[in-house]
């Protein structure tokens, strides 16, 4: 089975690292869980989790949440921990639901935020969201890994960085699934200093078969694409940081228990270790935008700064200004937008740049242009055959974008989101070679959900990060601002960059080839969408290969195939090289 190293990104500053005293530092926990030393853990719940009596010790296990709904809780050793150099934490969990349909999971922490650190219910499971109550407080800073294992996020490893999810890494179900293996899973997580490492492997105590293991080799900070060092101790500010657990339920429940825990400094070269990598040359390539035909566009998703705006339960935005949306519910705007409240028009924060131009923050060398907000400005597709767009009109399961000057590219970039949890789709580049004969070549581009996405590597090895972020969005049904949007830094669009002179992906024939692109005309993209999400695709960007120039930016085109096209497996064949 193929495997993907996630590279999450950012830009921490190393002068933030502050010594601990060394009477603070213990560097072991070796006594895990036992009624004996419940008095060595702080134990946090909101009201629901306090009421039904977690967390606590029972015997030798933690009991962080019970089979009921809509519980936070958190589990913090009292003496902090030497995180200065390599360490490994193992531990086992399992889960237990009488519905059998367990949520929503939980996460491996170091923080110093404090003892009565606590973060949300539901899939913030304990971590993110910030402090329940007035007795207790966000979850930051920290670092954290965990699983989410509550419906379509199955098998989701997740990394946490401040209280918030970076980055969701899916576990094939093939190689162990949280979500309906209820046997108790022994987790390692170990930290390897010298190459700034977290590996979290996992393995079935019962089939050992059933496992998975992970090197994180890079952190996301706001939004880069390039590589900087998960450092533990640099997120956290000392040398040493509380060691603990967060879980919770939502609208389904799970009991989670946690036995055999040891937390030791000093660990070895993790399991199944790989030199981290360093970021791709292509990525910091200049790309400038690339005119498209103007049908390649099917759906109006902005609204101009221009439209009149009322905001109230029977004010919707009017079809005649906005004609999409990403997510069904919500939409873009433009920077400059106002909304009317009981006679007060009130500019919106954030918003989309009034030139519809702007630089990738994820690599600060890709420029992207938006078309003009007051017409389509989204090639809008769903893997769902019949799904309806905002327009009324069925949505296509693909679309093509068509370049309006046939041109050879070294990379491109494409910008793209999508709502409801989505992830990695396919792109199919249409070439024409210097024989003049056509050559496809199909790979995997980056579409997350708007919310909440990092950055890091798609199956196929194109980088891929949040190019921009905090652009705020509103309520179709009600012309009624999102407000804790921008503030959050979403919604987000995300870039993938393509590098052409070395392409992994499908031929025609169905095989898996790396090839050189580079010198071949590039006439369109099809793309296609993540199942079961809406995928909006809205500017392509690219380096001219070395005899070319890019030409001029214009207004684009969506030339959609008809229903009988279907979404390109991604059924490997062995090494063919196309070159």
């Amino acid at each position: 089975m193929k495997r993907y190293i996630p590279q999450v990104v950012g830009c921490l500053c190393a002068s933030s690292l502050v010594l601990a005293a060394a009477g603070q530092i213990r560097a072991d926990i070796t006594d895990g869980f036992s009624s004996a030393n419940a008095s060595n853990w702080t134990f946090n719940a909101n009201a629901t989790s306090t009421s039904n009596s977690v967390p606590l010790i029972s015997g030798s296990v933690l009991v962080l949440t019970s089979d009921n709904g809509n519980e936070a809780s958190s589990a913090w050793y009292n003496t902090p921990q030497d995180i200065s150099s390599s360490w490994t934490a193992t531990f086992t969990w399992q889960w237990t639901s009488a519905a059998n349909n367990p949520a929503d999971g939980f996460m491996f922490v170091l923080q110093n935020a404090g003892l009565n650190a606590l973060g949300g219910a539901g899939g913030s499971k304990g971590y993110q969201g910030g402090a329940n109550s007035t007795s207790n407080i966000a979850v930051t800073p920290s670092v954290g890994v965990g699983v989410e294992n509550y419906g379509g996020d199955t098998n989701n490893l997740t990394l946490g960085i401040n209280d918030q999810f970076a980055q969701s890494i899916n576990v094939p179900g093939s190689t162990l699934n949280a979500h309906t293996d209820a046997n108790p899973i022994n987790f390692t997580v170990s930290y390897y200093a010298p190459d700034n490492v977290v590996n979290v492997s996992a393995v079935d105590s019962t089939i050992s078969s059933n496992a998975f293991s992970y090197n994180i080799y890079s952190m996301p900070g706001q939004y880069s694409m390039d590589t900087y060092p998960l450092n533990p101790a640099t997120v956290v500010g000392q040398n040493t940081a509380y060691v603990g657990f967060t879980g919770a339920t939502g609208g389904a429940s799970e009991e989670q228990d946690f036995s055999n825990f040891n937390f030791s400094a000093g660990a070895s070269v993790p399991p199944n270790y790989q030199a981290p990598p360093s970021t791709p040359a292509y990525v910091s390539v200049t790309r400038s935008p690339i005119a498209l035909t103007a049908s390649s566009f099917n759906e109006a998703e902005v609204v101009p700064n221009t439209a009149s705006l009322t905001e109230g339960a029977t004010s919707p935005i009017p079809t005649s200004v906005l004609a999409g949306s990403v997510d069904g519910s919500y939409a873009f705007y433009e920077a400059g937008t106002s909304v009317t409240e009981n006679g007060t028009a009130t500019p919106l924060p954030g918003g989309l740049p009034t030139s519809g131009q702007f630089v990738s923050q994820g690599d600060g060398v890709t420029t992207f242009q938006f078309q003009p907000y007051t017409g389509n400005t989204a090639l809008a597709i769903s893997s769902n055959p019949g799904q309806m767009g905002q327009n009324g009109k069925p949505l296509p399961i693909s679309g093509t974008m068509t370049l309006a000057s046939p041109h050879a590219f070294s990379t491109l970039a494409i910008l793209a989101t999508s709502g409801n949890g989505a992830s990695f789709a396919n792109v199919r580049f249409n070439f024409v070679d210097s024989h003049g004969d056509p050559v496809d070549v199909a790979t995997d581009y980056a579409a997350f959900d708007w919310y909440n996405g990092g950055s890091g590597t798609t199956p196929d090895g194109n980088a891929w990060g949040t190019c921009l972020a905090g652009i705020g969005r509103i309520k179709i049904s009600n012309s009624t601002p999102d407000a804790g949007s921008v503030s959050s830094g979403n919604p987000k669009l995300y870039e993938t960059a393509f590098n052409l002179a070395n392409l992994t992906g499908l031929n025609d024939a169905g095989q898996l080839v790396t090839g050189n692109y580079s010198g071949d005309i590039l006439n369109s993209l099809t793309f296609f969408g993540p199942s079961g999400n809406v995928t909006n695709i809205y500017a392509v960007s690219g380096s001219a290969d070395a005899a070319s120039s890019v030409p001029e930016p214009s207004v684009a085109l969506l030339l959609f195939a008809g229903a009988g096209l279907s979404l390109v497996l991604r059924q490997r064949a062995t090494g063919a090289q196309r070159r």
